[in-house]
């Protein structure tokens, strides 16, 4: 694991799904926001997984790798271990096969064994659930009064804590992840839906 350099303007891309109840197929939206820290728009992403499926790491890999920002790009930010309902993204592959540091965040402290559970009902059991054991131990930083927890890859986790702290404007949340959601809403949706 090599040292970071935070610069103040790092770009960073963080990726959220669109909602998928009303989606015609099994396939979900995802969108990756491209920001300088947390401050300029320098693009977006989108790409379409499996709903449930195994497909989400591969994907993101590929959409990452394949980007004309992909030398520029330092870290990639996930909402949680999981898009499109339980297709789970294997952070140290995509920190692998991209070079980038990778962070995944969620506004609740994750339930893990309720999380597991739920796999079971899923195929390739075993291979899912490797890739939580893998993400490792859940962190936590407070962020403008809020507690935000995060798992990652190819960082240290004082180095993470404060990209984290760096790419939030007024919640926990980093604002490349908020402005997705906001995004894939907007498309699936024709009306974008906020987070807090």
């Amino acid at each position: 694991m090599s040292k970071l350099n935070i610069k103040k303007e790092i770009r960073v891309i963080g990726f959220d799904d669109g909602p998928f109840v009303h989606v015609k197929g099994n396939k979900a939206l995802v969108v990756g926001v491209i920001l300088r820290a947390r401050e300029y728009l320098d693009g977006v992403l989108s790409t379409y997984v499996t709903i449930d499926g195994l497909d989400a790491t591969d994907k993101i890999i590929e959409l990452v790798n394949r980007s004309r920002h992909c030398d520029q790009l330092r870290v990639i930010l996930f909402d949680g271990l999981a898009v499109a309902g339980f297709n789970l993204i294997d952070i140290h592959k995509v920190c692998e096969e991209t070079g980038k540091v990778v962070i995944a965040v969620t506004a609740t402290k994750p339930d893990r064994a309720a999380f597991v559970s739920a796999l079971k009902n899923l195929d390739c059991y075993r291979e899912r659930v490797g890739m939580v054991e893998r993400a490792g131990e859940v962190r936590s930083v407070e962020i403008n009064g809020k507690s935000i927890y995060f798992q990652c890859a190819g960082i240290s986790l004082d180095e993470a804590r404060v990209i984290l702290k760096r790419t939030s404007v007024r919640g926990a949340v980093p604002e490349a992840i908020r402005m997705a959601h906001i995004i894939a809403s907007g498309i699936v949706d024709g009306e974008s839906r906020g987070r807090p």
